[in-house]
C-alpha cells in the first residue's frame, strides 16, 4: 500500500506486474486530475488490472492512494466477504464512479493501518474486503457499458494519432483530422481532452515541438537553423512557434540548438544539472 502527495505538477507513467492487481483513489485534488485519459475527482477509484498501464497526470499537492496485491488475494477476499469472485476487467485500467460514504470508510481503515504500524499486517484483510465490496457496488451494470466505449474510444484516437504521424510536417487540419479518424469535429475535441486533456490542435502542436526538440538536438548549428527546423515540422509563425517551445520546454530553441558547441561545464549549467 502507498500514499503520497506531490507538491508539484506532475506526469507519471509506468505498468502494474503480471498477476498484481492494483486499487487507487485520491484523498485530495486541489487541481482536475486524469488518470489513464479519464478525469475523476473525489468520489471516483480506479482498478488497473495486471499488466495494465498507468498515465497519470496531476496537479500540485494531490494526495493519493494506491493499495496493490496479488489477484489471488482480492478475490480471495471477495469470496469471503461477497460469497463469489468479482469480474474484474480485463482490458485497461477503470475509473468507477463510487458511493462517498463507502470511499470514505475503506480510506479509514487506509488511515487506520498508517497509524498503527506495529498492527498494520491485520488490516490487511479489512482493506482487502473493503475494497472488493466498492468494486462490486461500483461494478453493477456498468462494466460492459464502460468497457465498450474505452474501446471505441482508444480506437478513434488511435486512427487520429496515425493521420497525425502520416501528416507530420504539414498545417494542422481538423477538419481531415475528423475524418481520418471518422467522428466529427465536436467529437473528436470531447475524446482528446478527455484523454489528454487538450484539444486536437494542442496535441498535434505539442507534438511538433517535440519532433523540432529532438532534431534541434541532433542537427549541427553550423549547417541548420532553428527556423528552418521548425518550419520543416509545420510551423509558419516564428514568434509563437518560439513562445509555444519556451513554455513547453523552459528554454528558447536556439538555446536548445546550441548545446552543441558547447563544453562539458557550460552543458551542466544549461541543464542545471
Amino acid at each position: 500500500m502507498d500514499v503520497g502527495r506531490y507538491s508539484f505538477p506532475v506526469r507519471a507513467c509506468g505498468a502494474f506486474a503480471a498477476g498484481r492487481v492494483c486499487i487507487g483513489y485520491m484523498r485530495r485534488i486541489t487541481e482536475p486530475t486524469w488518470v489513464n485519459g479519464f478525469a475523476f475527482g473525489l468520489d471516483a477509484i480506479q482498478f488497473y488490472p495486471p499488466g495494465s498501464e498507468l498515465n497519470y497526470r496531476a496537479g500540485p499537492d494531490g494526495e493519493w492512494v494506491a493499495i496493490e496485491c496479488d489477484e489471488s488475494l482480492l478475490q480471495e477476499a471477495a469470496r469471503k466477504h461477497l460469497g463469489r469472485e468479482l469480474p474484474l476487467p480485463r482490458d485497461g485500467a477503470c475509473n468507477f464512479q463510487v458511493c462517498t460514504a463507502e470511499r470514505a470508510a475503506l480510506d479509514q481503515i487506509v488511515q487506520r493501518s498508517f497509524r498503527l504500524p506495529a498492527t498494520s499486517l491485520s488490516q490487511i484483510g479489512p482493506i482487502l474486503g473493503a475494497a472488493a465490496e466498492l468494486l462490486s457496488h461500483a461494478q453493477a451494470g456498468l462494466l460492459s457499458v464502460l468497457a465498450r466505449r474505452w474501446r471505441e474510444r482508444q480506437t478513434l484516437l488511435n486512427r487520429a494519432e496515425q493521420f497525425l504521424r502520416a501528416s507530420a510536417g504539414r498545417p494542422f487540419d481538423s477538419r481531415a483530422l475528423a475524418t481520418a479518424a471518422g467522428a466529427s469535429e465536436r467529437t473528436l475535441q470531447l475524446h482528446f481532452l478527455e484523454a489528454y486533456g487538450m484539444t486536437p490542435g494542442g496535441w498535434a502542436r505539442c507534438r511538433a515541438l517535440h519532433r523540432v526538440r529532438d532534431r534541434l538536438l541532433k542537427t549541427d548549428p553550423e549547417r541548420f537553423t532553428v527556423e528552418g527546423v521548425a518550419q520543416e515540422c509545420g510551423f509558419r509563425h516564428m514568434g509563437r512557434f518560439a513562445a509555444y517551445y519556451a513554455e513547453l520546454f523552459g528554454e528558447c530553441p536556439s538555446a536548445t540548438l546550441s548545446r552543441l558547441t558547447r563544453g562539458p561545464g557550460e552543458l551542466e549549467l544549461a541543464t542545471g544539472t
